[in-house]
């Protein structure tokens, strides 16, 4: 189970499958442990046979160790490569269909070895007896297979309904860029902003949070809109003082209207939470969208958000300023920069081009309460990207290194040449 409250769901298919593997291989294990009882009864030792009797039970006994330490390797090796993917191994281990094979190949072999011996000893008369505990096993491995000791189905379901993502749908947008969270980034505060399921259209959206206070932990509870102030105002005097200034995560789901977006940025921004974390899918996703839950897009929520005297401040700043570019986004989705329609697809390229044109450019992006929380990460994460493959270029003609790669001091050289100047104006939210 992660922190998230997710765990790997297996299809009934494969859930019977896995059962059954299981159960061959003890089924075969307790048929070993019977042959080395039979074969070490006292006047068995006395016959002629004795010697070949002896092999058969040492080779039982050595097929039984050297078959569970091997396993038991094999166990912690997928442990660890699971564990090795970041947080999303349970869903990465669904694409090994391959594996079904490979079982099936050792209750083969195992099988086969579980006999190999005792063919040796009496030749041709065994094949019988070899077929009949074949049949015999097959029937008991099935009937075992169908034993189940726990309700696994219910154990999922009540750990998943406390898995938010799970249960309100929530679908992430995609970002052109992104990065992977730290487990630093999670310290401070979650919040999950999810539709209504009583009334997704028109309903304003449920917002959960967790954080991390002086004396617990808060899990995962429910807020309200209408005390969202006064509760992260409260939270604000119980945080701990070494992360209050933490990144704030944000898993938000993709059709929420900007104007719920806009009250939580101007929320933080008043108790100075700025920094913020916001959860996102990559455009090409190879695995499961779940795996991708510690992606994220890093964004500096202003000052202007929440301190009057820094917009008036940035006002003045933008009237003195030359190149001021001005960016809508439509209710059907367009985007216009300064009246010109620039098509989705071009928006980046267009964005590049203006900033390496003008340097000192500033974007003022007017954010409509109604439009869409993933037209809003498309924007800023294609300005993000475009402003990454402009640093990067120029590093690789500076420092003939890639942008990553460089030394701090290099960094924030280019971080300046090249800074991001885009100035959000929601509606109706700023002071």
């Amino acid at each position: 189970m992660t922190d998230d409250y997710d765990v790997l769901v297996l299809s009934d298919t494969t859930v019977n499958f896995l059962n059954y593997v299981f159960a061959c291989i003890a089924t075969i294990l307790g048929q070993s442990l019977c042959f080395t009882y039979w074969f070490e009864v006292p006047f068995r030792k006395l016959g002629k046979y004795a010697p070949q009797m002896r092999a058969v039970i040492n080779d039982q006994r050595s097929m039984n160790s050297y078959f569970l330490s091997w396993f038991s390797r094999l166990a912690y090796v997928f442990v660890l490569l699971i564990g090795s993917m970041m947080g999303g191994g349970i869903y990465v281990i669904r694409t090994f269909s391959g594996y079904q094979y490979v079982l099936i190949l050792i209750i083969v072999v195992l099988f086969c070895h579980s006999w190999m011996n005792i063919r040796r000893l009496f030749n041709g008369k065994s094949f019988r007896w070899m077929l009949l505990s074949f049949v015999l096993l097959s029937a008991l491995s099935l009937g075992l297979s169908r034993i189940n000791l726990i309700d696994y189905k219910n154990i999922n379901q009540i750990i998943l309904s406390k898995n938010i993502n799970y249960s309100y749908h929530l679908q992430l947008p995609e970002a052109a860029c992104s990065e992977r969270m730290n487990s630093e980034s999670r310290r401070c505060a979650t919040l999950w902003i999810a539709e209504d399921k009583n009334n997704p259209v028109d309903g304003e959206p449920v917002v959960f949070i967790k954080h991390a206070g002086k004396l617990e932990t808060c899990q995962n509870e429910q807020i309200s809109f209408d005390s969202l102030k006064e509760y992260f105002a409260c939270w604000n005097q119980h945080i701990l003082e070494d992360i209050l200034y933490d990144p704030c995560v944000i898993y938000a789901h993709r059709n929420i209207k900007m104007g719920y977006i806009n009250k939580i940025k101007r929320s933080l921004a008043e108790l100075g939470v700025n920094r913020i974390q916001y959860a996102v899918l990559p455009p090409m996703r190879e695995y499961d969208d779940r795996y991708y839950t510690y992606s994220a897009f890093p964004l500096v929520t202003g000052r202007y958000f929440a301190d009057a005297d820094a917009w008036q401040e940035l006002q003045e700043e933008l009237n003195s300023a030359k190149d001021v570019s001005e960016l809508h986004i439509s209710e059907t989705g367009e985007i216009f920069v300064d009246n010109i329609k620039i098509e989705s697809n071009d928006f980046i390229n267009f964005i590049r081009q203006m900033i390496q044109t003008t340097p000192d450019y500033h974007i003022k992006y007017y954010i409509s309460d109604n439009s869409s929380y993933a037209a809003y990460i498309f924007i800023v994460s294609n300005i993000m990207q475009a402003i990454y493959q402009i640093r990067n270029s120029y590093s690789l003609a500076t420092y003939q290194q890639k942008y990553e790669e460089l030394e701090w001091e290099e960094e924030k050289v280019i971080r300046r040449k090249y800074p991001y100047r885009v100035i959000e104006i929601p509606t109706g939210i700023l002071p």
